[in-house]
């Protein structure tokens, strides 16, 4: 990731993207809320449709057992009709601090170990996500203009509802 920026309508500062490893990928915004409606709301089997893709509707929350040693399954539907599968099991639980899982894409064993980081920052709470990847072929899939196009529209989404709430017209397949 090339760590540029793009605000967000609400966002207190730009997506700041990031290379800190040859295996890591990083991921940090502040949200205008408080650390336990951040984790709340970013670990919500309604509200995951937000987090997985730029456009709520086309995902598919298929398994959620959101517990240490649960497992997660979500479809997403991508533009060229083909769907996207992210699966993985939750390793560690800190509500409303940390959480840890595994994260895989379609088919594939579990390729990284994803931790998201909740901080309180003031009112508000900065988000770090990051992905450890087992090698640098891997990192640089989720790496690049179009990733962070894709996760700067997902966050700009979460952003809104945390002001707006669920929409009445929220995704009806999560």
């Amino acid at each position: 990731m090339s760590g540029s920026a793009s605000f967000g309508k609400s966002a207190t500062e730009p997506t700041i993207f990031s290379l800190p490893s040859e295996t890591e990928n990083r991921v940090s915004r502040v949200f205008r809320g408080p650390p336990e409606r951040v984790f709340r709301l970013f670990t919500d089997r309604a509200t995951l449709p937000y987090i997985f893709s730029p456009d709520p509707a086309k995902v598919t929350v298929e398994t959620f057992e959101f517990t240490k040693g649960g497992r997660y399954s979500i479809r997403v539907q991508q533009d060229d009709g083909s769907t996207t599968r992210i699966h993985g099991e939750f390793l560690e639980i800190d509500p409303p601090r940390k959480v840890v899982n595994t994260f895989a894409a379609n088919e594939s064993p579990e390729t990284a170990v994803e931790t998201d980081v909740f901080e309180p920052e003031g009112e508000f709470t900065r988000l770090t996500v990051t992905w450890k990847f087992k090698t640098r072929k891997e990192r640089d899939q989720m790496a690049g203009p179009r990733a962070e196009a894709a996760l700067t529209a997902m966050w700009d989404h979460f952003e809104e509802l945390l002001f707006g709430g669920i929409p009445e017209k929220a995704p009806a397949r999560a």
